[in-house]
């Protein structure tokens, strides 16, 4: 009895330990010029099996509040310091000149752009999620060349505790037009993203353009608060059983 009971708070301190595990960031500048579409494998290797939502999907430009993938919803709106709006832009064509789709190799074609339907531009992104990922990143694209900027990811895991990701920078030594990969991945399960410009110099954010393409999801195979019912409901009966 004292060897199940043992064994069963161990696996309790286990999956405790693991719940309160801050995420792994992945982040990975693309410099200006390349265009290395391995950034990302560090990420897919970590989470094993996801979902993409490639935007080439999208037969033209349209303003988007939900993508589908399989049976999980993604509520996608827009956020920040200039609030908030509940549809972002997915554009088609070749915005921010001849670098779109040239160059920047990874971000191209049609994009999601961090404006709303009346062009107005915020500093995030959002993602909700209707089932908690284990892992979720994107690849990103700053369209502005007059200053430097830079982008972080904020991540809300379930349970409502808040990380943010170090910044994504240019690595190309000028600051401008920022291209890369930034994701996370979760032991606990995230239920929301934000990715987010910064001015890079004043750390603030920044309502500047910037795409976002090639988003990918990997779902929680099982979800964390199962598993610690089913451990809750292992040691009551342990106490049942020592009561008998």
């Amino acid at each position: 009895m004292m060897k199940n009971k043992m064994f069963v708070l161990g696996l309790v301190v286990a999956v405790c330990a693991a719940v309160q595990a801050d995420p792994t960031f992945y982040v990975a500048p693309n410099p200006l010029g390349s265009a290395d579409p391995t950034l990302d494998v560090a990420w897919q290797t970590a989470v094993g099996t996801f979902y993409e939502q490639d935007l080439e999907s999208y037969a033209s430009a349209t303003d988007v509040d939900v993508f589908t993938i399989g049976s999980i919803t993604i509520d996608v709106g827009l956020g920040g310091s200039g609030g908030t709006a509940p549809t972002a832009e997915i554009f088609a064509g070749g915005w921010g000149g001849a670098s779109q789709g040239s160059v920047v190799g990874t971000v191209y074609g049609k994009a999601l752009l961090n404006r709303d339907s009346s062009g107005v531009a915020y500093d995030e992104i959002t993602f909700q999620f209707s089932t908690p990922a284990a892992g979720v990143g994107a690849w990103l694209y700053d369209n502005n060349g007059a200053s430097a900027e830079s982008f972080e990811m904020v991540v809300t895991e379930v349970g409502g505790a808040t990380f943010t990701s170090p910044t994504l920078e240019s690595g190309n030594g000028t600051g401008h037009h920022v291209e890369g990969w930034l994701g996370a991945t979760s032991t606990t399960g995230i239920e929301s993203v934000s990715y987010r410009m910064l001015d890079t110099a004043a750390g603030d954010p920044a309502s500047v353009y910037f795409e976002m393409d090639h988003l990918q999801y990997s779902p929680v195979p099982v979800p964390g608060a199962i598993l610690l019912g089913m451990i809750g409901l292992s040691l009551a009966g342990v106490k049942l059983r020592k009561r008998a």
